[in-house]
């Protein structure tokens, strides 16, 4: 492999998201803005379906709005959530060593999340951990969140390589999705919220307990 792609949240750090609080956070900039909510109750829904949710509101008339302002709105209250939690966060262990011996056999490296440009750049540069990427990548970057293949698509065409060349390292279920929706192969770290049964059976193409296992493919 010559290159890598990495998530951030619960694959170079570990971190607490509460789900719940980022839902109802959603849910309540949706409904100030105007828009019907009543599609998330009982659902489960990713972030990114919520907002194609919405935004079929708004193209059917039902909702009149300018979506791409209040896009940007909602993310930077979900920005404000996520600066709490990755004040709290803390590199996993080994991830400096791994990605210094990967930058020193030359491979290229870069960060692909769902998180904020404002809280990611805050995170990594608090741990010293940006300047070991080449690029990085958020979902102030992308037209669409994981699981949408976009943002893989997007760091492909930047690192300037084949997909077949590239690993995406992930620790949950929407990154194997993404990474599938691109035609790549992904590298799945248990060091989430997900057991090796359940990304084994998403499809994961690697599961490793740790980076370092990363080592091994490259």
């Amino acid at each position: 492999m010559k290159g890598l792609i990495f998530d951030v949240d619960g694959t170079l750090v570990s971190l607490k998201v509460d789900g719940e609080k980022l839902r109802t956070t959603t849910s309540r900039e949706l409904a100030r803005a105007g828009f019907d909510v009543s599609f998330m109750e009982g659902t489960n829904l990713h972030t990114q379906e919520i907002i194609d949710r919405a935004r079929q509101q708004v193209e059917s008339g039902s909702v009149r709005i300018e979506f791409e302002p209040f896009r940007t709105a909602l993310f930077a209250a979900l920005d404000e959530l996520e600066m709490g939690w990755n004040a709290l966060a803390e590199p996993i262990e080994g991830t400096t060593d791994v990605l210094d011996r990967l930058r020193s056999a030359n491979v290229k490296l870069a960060t692909l999340t769902n998180s904020g440009r404002a809280p990611s750049d805050w995170l990594l540069k608090r741990h010293d951990l940006h300047r070991r990427f080449d690029f990085t990548l958020t979902r102030d970057d992308v037209a669409k969140l994981k699981p949408s293949p976009d943002g893989l698509l997007k760091a492909l065409r930047m690192m300037g390589l084949p997909k077949g060349e590239v690993i995406y390292v992930g620790d949950s279920v929407i990154d194997v999705k993404a990474a599938k929706g691109a035609g790549m192969k992904i590298a799945s770290v248990t060091t989430g919220r997900y057991t090796h049964e359940r990304l084994r059976s998403e499809g994961s193409d690697y599961i490793v307990e740790s980076l370092s296992a990363l080592l091994d493919l490259v």
